[in-house]
């Protein structure tokens, strides 16, 4: 804000500069940090595993990337980020964990699954969430995308029934009964394709998060989430 004012001779003082609490300087270094870090990733940190059969019986694989790999491009591209653990919650033998990374001031979370019986299991959970608190800000988000989904054909809603059933037990027993990582990337693909918010439709009809879904309750609300129509404006241009 400009502030001047006028001498008793008529001459005007130069103005005086208050700060606004706008840091220009931060939001340019914040938009060119999230440029670095939606760089497509070189192939020496991409790994493969396998994913999934397709209906010709074909083994289709999944490229990932690593946490610490993650944690060396936060490095590179954005030297002052941190990380901390907002929430530890523990479903059955199911640790859930969420993880917070903040870049210039702006924090985005992620939460990541494990068994709750072995440190191994916590920390993997721990590591999953920083991936995807990292996904937020551009990091490896390419490879969260669900191309094959999008060739794939709709399936039929579900019967109302199945889905009535589901509701009253759809939380994951056992970490063997969680949702997969396919069926968490066709909820949100499809959510977004149809303008919905996944958490909040799956907290309106199953009473739990995504990430605490059985796979039989996970597969019930992608047949739901397919039955919602499209918008308008999407149909109008397809």
């Amino acid at each position: 804000m400009l502030q001047t004012t006028e001498n008793t001779n008529g001459t005007i003082n130069q103005p005086e500069i208050f700060e606004t609490g706008i840091d220009r300087d931060n939001v340019y270094n914040f938009t060119s940090t999230l440029k670095e870090l939606k760089k497509d990733l070189g192939p020496e940190v991409l790994r493969h595993r396998e994913g999934w059969r397709d209906r010709s019986g074909n083994i289709r694989t999944i490229e990932y990337v690593e946490w610490h790999s993650v944690a060396d491009i936060l490095d590179e591209a954005a030297p002052n980020w941190a990380h901390a653990i907002k929430d530890i919650r523990a479903i059955g033998d199911i640790v859930i964990v969420t993880v917070a990374i903040t870049i210039d001031g702006v924090t985005r979370e992620g939460v990541g699954t494990g068994s709750a019986r072995s440190e191994t299991g916590i920390k993997k959970a721990e590591h999953d969430a920083l991936k995807r608190a990292a996904v937020k800000f551009g990091v490896a988000r390419g490879l969260y995308k669900q191309r094959e989904f999008d060739r794939a054909p709709k399936p039929a809603a579900a019967p109302a029934k199945l889905i009535e059933d589901v509701k009253n037990d759809a939380v994951a027993r056992s970490i063997g009964d969680l949702i997969t990582t396919k069926q968490m990337g066709m909820i949100r693909a499809v959510a977004r394709e149809r303008g919905v918010d996944a958490d909040a439709e799956c907290m309106s009809m199953m009473n739990c998060r995504v990430n605490e879904l059985s796979r039989r309750a996970a597969s019930a609300l992608i047949d739901h989430l397919n039955s919602i129509p499209e918008p308008a404006e999407l149909k109008k241009a397809s």
